[in-house]
């Protein structure tokens, strides 16, 4: 029997921001608004501020979220949270700042965050947990990026140590999202690209994984096409709101199907390399994926196969399209300027190795110990 959940609704298009006010006023009149500190992103955060002032709408503002966020952060801003007393929650910005407002959402009005709790119980995306708080808040996202996909879903990755490890509740599922691709027009090209293969990899690995779907890859799919065909346009054009608009679409799609279906080598492997490395999600991705499918083609050759002619709609049908798909991702990733190595981006010997000793690489479903070293040598090369 297969299952589909997505229990969060979306209001998709330009100037949808300014629903904003009317959606906060189902849930209460004082919100508390999760934010990085970035200058860039300021203009969006004082347009917001100021919707909810002209509604009487209160809002407590905390700004201090940080790149793959980390539990010591999240403390501070479940002490702020739960002295301010709001109603709701609002995620305004990536992946960072909405799984931060997921962990304060989950866990507020809790005398403190019962991390080994979270990280031990509540570890699959395949389970239906019950409750785990009565008190918790309704968060609303509001995604500046388009790749993460966390604003449909029921995951929220934390940095505890040299870790990063992931907390699945359905109750992380927003209530509301909002989706205004004029939010993402002033994304920079490094993250555009980043963020944007992000979406590509959940929409590939939520593909081939044993939990997918005849919805969940109809979701898959679509999202692949519609990167494919945008995000290589975006990169010459990155004003062009059509391609925004397409990437934001195609990233939420992607996003549907990784909550339903869950990921495959690459997305844990970043996991590692990020926790030890701090470096960027998508960029961790970029590293592994060519060599994911160099190593893994044999035991995906029929998903491989099908993949690649959903990417490359002019290949030969009776082509096996298994052989070709690592050349036909290369040369996508190289488009996009994404096509990097462990060691182009400055990892270690020391810190390779700290990767490659992982417990993780041990437990993975997806793949044996042995797969997961090469697939790790051939990024580090």
């Amino acid at each position: 029997m297969q299952k589909y959940y997505q229990p969060t609704k979306i209001h998709f298009g330009l100037e949808s921001l300014n629903l904003l006010p009317e959606i906060v006023s189902r849930y209460g009149k004082k919100i508390f608004l999760v934010t990085t500190p970035d200058e860039p992103l300021q203009p969006i955060y004082t347009k917001v501020k100021d919707l909810l002032k002209e509604n009487d709408i209160n809002c407590i503002h905390f700004d201090k979220v940080v790149p793959n966020p980390t539990s010591e952060m999240i403390e501070d801003g479940f002490s702020l949270l739960n002295e301010a007393q709001c109603d709701v929650i609002v995620a305004l910005g990536g992946g960072s700042s909405i799984d931060t407002a997921k962990i304060l959402s989950l866990t507020y009005g809790k005398d403190n965050i019962e991390w080994d709790y979270l990280f031990t119980n509540f570890d699959s995306p395949y389970v239906d947990y019950p409750t785990y708080n009565t008190q918790m808040l309704p968060l609303i996202t509001i995604p500046t990026t388009s790749g993460t996909g966390s604003q449909v879903t029921q995951a929220a990755v934390v940095s505890r140590g040299k870790d990063k490890l992931t907390v699945y509740h359905p109750d992380c599922f927003a209530k509301e999202c909002i989706l205004d691709p004029d939010l993402v027009k002033t994304l920079p090209l490094r993250m555009s690209m980043a963020t944007g293969f992000d979406a590509f990899t959940h929409a590939f690995e939520s593909y081939l994984n044993v939990h997918h779907s005849v919805y969940s890859r109809f979701d898959s799919i679509n999202a692949l096409k519609l990167i494919v065909e945008h995000l290589p346009k975006l990169h010459d054009d990155l004003s062009d709101l059509e391609h925004r608009k397409a990437m934001s679409l195609a990233d939420t799609l992607a996003g549907k199907a990784l909550a339903n279906s869950g990921a495959d080598v690459p997305h844990p492997l970043s996991e590692i390399i990020g926790g030890i490395t701090h470096m960027t999600h998508g960029c961790a991705l970029a590293c592994v994926f060519v060599p994911f499918l160099e190593v893994m083609g044999e035991k995906h050759k029929k998903d491989f196969d099908e993949l690649a002619h959903i990417l490359d709609p002019n290949l030969e049908e009776t082509a096996d399209g298994s052989k070709q798909l690592a050349q036909i991702v290369r040369q996508f990733m190289a488009f996009i300027e994404m096509d990097i190595t462990l060691s182009s981006m400055g990892v270690t010997k020391e810190d390779f190795d700290l990767i490659c000793q992982s417990p993780v690489l041990h437990h993975l479903p997806f793949a044996t110990y042995e797969e997961c070293l090469a697939i790790l040598n051939k990024a580090y090369a």
